[in-house]
């Protein structure tokens, strides 16, 4: 029961990273690679059909202009891809498996994206209204408690959002498919773990340079589409290395109950100095421990005290 109630809970918080970080529907993220999967691998069985086709349908409804067209495309590369990785390297941990097929599919993208610069530009100025549309409902809601703060860090949100938006696409999609992996381990009932836990997360230490690659054309006069690239690939990373100096963190102090981090999340969300600093301290745990290899050094001391 303690086994099932972690996995759900692991479940939950990849689909919490889907939605957060969305800038298109995560249910068509989450929904085409899972009914992909489920074809292609398995298990072949009354829920996994009703499942299947239930996304299939659903993902034909809509206005098919614009976005529609972007979120569906994209989500059938990732699909094709992730579900080539799987059959190619069985034996590889979710997380390597995961960026793989992220990596591939945005090169694929890219490829597609440089023999019609024009599509680019369509998707840009697409991504940039719907940024704003979601601004402007958010400013409605609030109305007349929204203070000139408050307008000011919306309006920085949304240049973010703008700037960033294909990393913030990578990230939502790697949370995407860690609830694919997860549910499709449900429906085959499998009782094994479907992901190591949060404090053994690691990846391939050989991305770091990607990262210090993406931080160097920031700061070289390259170019604003080269500042953008470079931009992209940080945050992106970033975001990998936070999670990483988190699991770091969790692995020395042994774990933390889970109300303890609910409530450390919230207070940390409700002060935004706190949470830029939290932010801040796990990215340089992360980076570190790229050559520091803490996690090892400790057991390594532990086993032979």
């Amino acid at each position: 029961m303690t086994s099932g109630r972690g996995e759900f809970g692991r479940i939950a918080s990849f689909a919490l990273v889907a939605v957060a970080f969305a800038v298109v529907q995560p249910l068509i993220v989450i929904g085409l690679p899972l009914a992909l999967l489920l074809l292609t691998r398995g298990p072949r069985n009354l829920r996994s059909a009703v499942i299947t086709a239930a996304i299939l349908a659903g993902a034909l409804l809509g206005d098919r202009s614009g976005l529609w067209w972007i979120e569906r495309g994209w989500s059938l590369i990732l699909a094709g891809t992730f579900v080539w990785i799987v059959g190619w390297r069985p034996n590889w941990n979710f997380s390597a498996q995961a960026l793989a097929a992220i990596g591939m599919a945005i090169v694929a993208v890219s490829l597609v994206l440089a023999a019609s610069p024009g599509t680019w530009m369509d998707i840009d100025s697409l991504m940039t209204a719907r940024a704003s549309h979601a601004a402007e409902t958010a400013a409605g809601v609030l109305g007349a408690r929204a203070d000139e703060t408050v307008q000011v860090l919306m309006q920085r949100v949304v240049k973010l959002q703008v700037a960033v938006f294909p990393a913030l696409l990578g990230v939502s999609s790697l949370g995407a498919l860690g609830v694919v992996v997860g549910v499709r381990k449900w429906l085959a009932g499998d009782s094994g773990n479907a992901f190591g836990r949060l404090r053994n997360f690691r990846f391939n230490d050989h991305l770091v340079w990607l990262w210090l690659l993406g931080l160097v054309v920031i700061l070289a006069p390259a170019g604003e589409i080269a500042d953008r690239i470079g931009a992209n690939v940080v945050f992106f990373m970033g975001a990998l290395y936070v999670v990483r100096g988190m699991a770091v963190l969790l692995s020395l102090a042994g774990g933390i109950p889970v109300m303890a981090g609910v409530i450390g999340a919230i207070v940390a969300l409700l002060l935004y100095p706190v949470l830029v600093l939290i932010l801040a301290v796990m990215l340089i745990v992360g980076l570190g421990d790229t050559w520091l290899n803490v996690r090892s050094r400790v057991s390594g001391r532990e086993g032979g005290g």
